[in-house]
């Protein structure tokens, strides 16, 4: 959906205004979809488990600085040592600790050689989908933090456990995997968010004005994302100016409001392709689209597949 040079910041500051005694722009942060991949289209579906020393001891146990649109990330050191950095913030992390590191979020690790833990990243869809209607759960899940835990508390949930068993069922090729990873997943954040409540926390609320602002505005395109409402009634309800959610939404994601509208817009559309037998031309309807053949151009555009393309990749015909 993004370009790689799409998915940088880079310095706005006009040529003619920049001096030859300024130090050089600030190195561009990359966006991945995992760490030195490329953006992805957004998949709700997505889950992907993997050990921190599996990708992290391939570049000298050194995570460099990037972010990730839509999605959320854990990591979990169960030993060892971590040196994090979540936006502005930097902590040292003992194990056993925890790392929320929601969508957007500039972050880097350099772990202690050995360090042992587990990194799962999942979607902003399956985020939605695993806090249910609990407030408490989401905003912990969009609040970018590092926190040591406990012996004791850890040794009180299931999460080692669980651990093992997300790795095992994320490896496996097996019928019902989607199901098994999103319960595995439901279930292991959940205990993570319990032994969360008890840890002695930092880098909470890091930008936490701007941070409030896009978390708002994401739940008011919750509610009416398919009435193709314009970007100044968001900022009426918001009580924010166009430039103030302009500003906060590349800041926290990367990405301006309406990108997040139409992000909101395809996840859903993945959704009924994958599992309604609705027809194209009804979905269209469905997600407030006048025109089918519009809404195909705009699928299209921005996943690099039709929607009865994508429909035949997941494994299901087309519907009249």
């Amino acid at each position: 959906m993004d370009s790689y040079a799409g998915s940088l910041y880079f310095s706005h500051m006009p040529a003619q205004h920049r001096s030859h005694r300024q130090p050089p722009a600030p190195s561009p942060v990359p966006a991945f979809f995992l760490y030195g991949e490329a953006p992805r289209p957004p998949d709700e579906a997505t889950v992907h488990v993997e050990t921190i020393a599996a990708r992290s001891r391939l570049h000298n146990w050194t995570i460099q600085p990037h972010r990730h649109r839509d999605l959320h990330q854990i990591v979990l050191v169960q030993s060892g040592r971590a040196d994090v950095r979540l936006d502005d913030h930097s902590a040292t992390l003992e194990a056993p600790g925890i790392v929320i590191v929601p969508p957007g979020v500039v972050h880097s690790f350099r772990f202690a050689e050995h360090t042992v833990g587990l990194v799962t990243t999942f979607a902003t869809g399956l985020a939605r989908d695993v806090a249910g209607r609990s407030g408490d759960l989401r905003r912990f899940l969009d609040r970018a933090s590092s926190a040591r835990l406990t012996p004791a508390s850890l040794a009180a949930t299931d999460i080692d456990e669980l651990c093992s068993m997300l790795l095992r069922e994320f490896e496996r090729s097996a019928g019902g995997r989607e199901a098994a990873l999103r319960g595995l997943l439901s279930a292991w954040v959940a205990n993570v968010y319990r032994v969360g409540q008890h840890s002695e926390s930092g880098s909470q609320g890091l930008g936490a004005r701007e941070r409030h602002v896009v978390a708002r505005f994401r739940e008011a395109i919750e509610s009416r994302f398919r009435q193709h409402t314009g970007i100044a009634s968001y900022c009426q309800e918001l009580g924010v100016s166009e430039s103030q959610l302009r500003r906060a939404c590349l800041k926290v994601t990367g990405q301006p409001p309406v990108a997040l509208i139409h992000l909101r817009m395809l996840v859903e559309a993945e959704r009924q392709l994958r599992y309604t037998a609705m027809s194209v031309a009804q979905i269209a309807y469905y997600l407030g689209f006048e025109d089918p053949a519009y809404f195909t151009r705009f699928f299209s555009q921005r996943t690099g597949a039709s929607p009865k393309a994508f429909r035949g990749r997941e494994g299901h015909s087309e519907q009249v």
